[in-house]
């Protein structure tokens, strides 16, 4: 089995689109479908931004793509946050909490995005990556890595925790779409 981990390309967009909806439990895809145009596709427009607005959280160059014998089957999307960032402006009232922690996560890796397609699951491809990101946290001299789950989601957490990333702080998660999910966003880190 041949296993690669490498930068996203143009033609990856879509699938950095697919995985971070899956990341993100759709939240992604509610944000886009409520700023679709009235002639496309909400996921033609979120194609689109991958590609061209590097104000994105999630933009192509924050992204990499894990292969599996040639097949895309995951990402790894984020990077170093800054001392003093905060949340982008222009993204709807139920990703300020979100934003919010991941701001609040100065001078480490935030890791924004990580998913694999479930038909890859179960084989440590997400430890893999989350691997990945510490040494990409280590190499831009952060002083840990970061990430954002919601608190029900107890396989993504039972990776972390087993990875030794511990909570730091939490904030009300709030409804968007037909979704009434979870009750908190969880910023967890873990010191490189």
């Amino acid at each position: 089995m041949a296993v690669e981990i490498r930068p996203a390309q143009k033609n990856d967009a879509v699938h950095v689109a697919a995985l971070m909806d899956i990341a993100g439990h759709g939240i992604e895809s509610a944000f886009w479908a409520a700023n679709a145009s009235a002639d496309g596709s909400a996921f033609e427009g979120a194609r689109q931004r991958i590609i061209e607005d590097r104000s994105l959280p999630y933009h192509l160059s924050r992204a990499l793509m894990l292969d599996v014998d040639g097949e895309v089957a995951g990402t790894l999307i984020g990077g170093p946050v800054p001392p003093g960032a905060e949340a982008p402006p222009g993204f709807p009232d139920y990703f300020a909490p979100l934003l919010a922690l991941e701001a609040h996560a100065a001078e480490h890796w935030a890791v924004i995005g990580l998913a694999v397609y479930p038909e890859y699951r179960g084989r440590g491809f997400a430890r893999l990556l989350l691997h990945h990101a510490e040494t990409l946290a280590r190499r831009s001299g952060s002083v840990g890595v970061s990430l954002v789950v919601e608190d029900d989601n107890e396989r993504a957490l039972a990776l972390y925790r087993s990875a030794g990333f511990a909570e730091q702080e939490r904030r009300r998660w709030l409804p968007y779409g037909n979704r009434t999910g979870p009750a908190y966003w969880l910023l967890l880190s873990r010191p490189i």
